[in-house]
This record gives structure tokens, sequence and C-alpha cells, in this order.
């Protein structure tokens, strides 16, 4: 088989709804490989206070709730949609944790585990009949810990591709990197440049048909137009324009920009930036980012259909 559908998406940061609809996908699109390109766990804990009285009380989205116990579980599938892990306390344990930093990154290390296994659990059930007709990748990105890597690697359905050169059918190789040059967060798998590179480098050797390869690697290219995020202060706020707008500018990685010039594959699958949806070409590679609005529920994606050393199409998706 030379010709390939690939449904690609990245950057659902937790967001329950948008990794339903990304399962769907093969159905929808009748894409015969599935690809998740990082950053796929959630960044915050939103607790929910139970009162004395029985009643659950929470501050979610800037609307405060008051909700008996029957109404729980309608806020909580809210909360898990958006992707913030709901976790339900009372306001002494919650200032206890506030107050104690690795208590509460310990608590938020236990859900992002707990929902993974959920969703790995999920993808099992509903593609096992399928394992001949369907690949699922789903790598780890930058904002990624280390310790949900053994999760995704248990899995029977799943692959996690991150830091390998992979055989995604007979014609064509996948290398995968989730990491990111530094970004202001300094993220779990952010690495300088140069380290970054040698890692690209030494997995691109490993490749038999460069023609025929892709790259799958989670921060886009420098200046490639998909990389386009809010110039940052030290103090992380927005630097405005003298207009009063954002001041926007390239926050990519040279190194996979230094790379994709170098070994030219045949595309480029990036995610990383969220407001860079787009396509572009560098050289002969088609690099594609298609963008996220995890927190709307929305699957930002990218349909790329691939024959042999071509690209036939691709559209940018939403839904």
């Amino acid at each position: 088989m030379s010709r390939i559908r690939i449904f690609f998406a990245s950057d659902i940061h937790g967001s329950e709804l948008t990794f339903l609809k990304f399962l769907n996908a093969y159905k929808f699109y009748k894409a015969n490989i599935l690809i998740i390109g990082g950053d796929i766990t959630g960044k915050a804990i939103l607790p929910i206070f139970k009162m004395k009285d029985g009643t659950f009380k929470a501050n979610f989205l800037d609307e405060k709730f008051n909700i008996k116990e029957k109404e729980l579980e309608g806020l909580i599938t809210r909360i898990k949609n958006v992707g913030y892990y709901p976790y339900i306390t009372d306001e002494n344990e919650w200032m206890e944790l506030i107050n104690d930093q690795k208590k509460i990154d310990d608590l938020l290390i236990e859900l992002e585990i707990k929902r993974l296994k959920e969703w790995i659990n999920i993808t099992e059930k509903y593609y096992k009949d399928l394992v001949n007709k369907v690949k699922i990748f789903i790598m780890p990105g930058n904002d990624d810990r280390f310790e949900i890597d053994n999760i995704l690697n248990a899995s029977n359905i799943i692959i996690n591709p991150d830091n390998k050169v992979l055989e995604i059918d007979n014609e064509h190789e996948m290398l995968s990197l989730g990491y990111s040059n530094i970004t202001p967060w300094k993220c779990p798998r952010d690495i300088q440049e140069d380290e970054l590179y040698k890692k690209i480098e030494n997995l691109a050797n490993k490749i038999n048909s460069m023609e025929r390869a892709i790259f799958l690697i989670h921060v886009p290219p420098f200046n490639s137009g998909l990389d386009i995020g809010p110039k940052l202060t030290e103090d992380l706020k927005p630097v405005l324009s003298p207009g009063g707008g954002m001041t926007m500018n390239p926050v990519g990685s040279l190194a996979v920009r230094k790379a994709i010039e170098k070994f030219q594959p045949l595309l480029g699958l990036h995610g990383h930036i969220h407001e860079s949806r787009g396509a572009v070409k560098i050289g002969k590679t088609l690099c594609i980012n298609p963008g996220s609005e995890y927190s709307e529920g929305i699957l930002r994606g990218a349909l790329i259909e691939i024959d042999k050393n071509k690209v036939i199409d691709y559209l940018l998706t939403s839904g």
C-alpha cells in the first residue's frame, strides 16, 4: 500500500471532547493513520468544593456554581471538555495543597495519568477490531511530563513514536520528536537548539528514503509562518504594540528549520503554536501546523493524502 490518508492534530491539552472527536477521525475522514503531535495533557486542576450541606461549589470560566449532587456529573464533564482536571475537595484540603508546591504538582501528575489511562481504555475498546485497518500514533510534547511515557508505551493499540523512526506503512517512515527549543515556561521537554538538532540528525540518519519520509516534530521551524506567537516580557506578559494590540514574532526552532532545509523530507507535521494554523513549503518539504482551539472543544486538524513520494492533497479541518 503506497497511498495513505493521515489525520493529524496536536495540542489538545487534556480536552476530553477534542480527544473523543479525534477518535472518530477514522470513520469521519476515512483516515488510516491517526496522529496527535504532542501536548496531550492539561495544564491545571479545578477544585470543586463539597459543602457541609451536601451541595458543591466551583468557579469555572468566570461563572460561580452552587449545585446539587445530581448536577455534579454535568459540571465535571464541562470541566474535562476544556482540558482542566476537576478535583472534589474541601476548602481546608485545598488550602493545604496550594500552599505546598510539591503536593499540588504530585496531584496534577496523578490526575494527568488517570485521564490518560481512561483515554487509552476508550481507544482500545473503540479500535480493538480495527487494528489491521488503522494505526494510531500519540506523541508527548514539550508540555508533557515524562511520567506519562510509560502509560503510552503500555498500550496495545496506541503507538508512542517519540524519539524513534518508525515505518507507518510499507512505503513511508516517520521521524518523531516531542521536544522543543527553550520556551519562557521552561517546560519538561524544552532543550537547547544544538541538542535538539543532534536529536533530529541522529534520527534522520536512520531513514532509508528521505523523499518518502515524514518529520513529526512538535515544534515548528523558525520563521516559517507556522510559529508566530505573542512576544513576551521576562515576567511572561505580552508586549503591546503602539496601537494596544499584542506584538507577534516567530518563536519556532532554528534547529528544526535547519534540519528540514538539510534533509528535505516529504512532509513536516508540527504543532506547539496554537495561533499559527497553516501550511508552507520549505524547499521540497510541505510543513503543516493544524493549530489548536482545545479550550473551545474544537478539534483543529489536517487531512493529508500521500502516494509514494508525493503529497496528493491536504485539507485543514475544524470540527
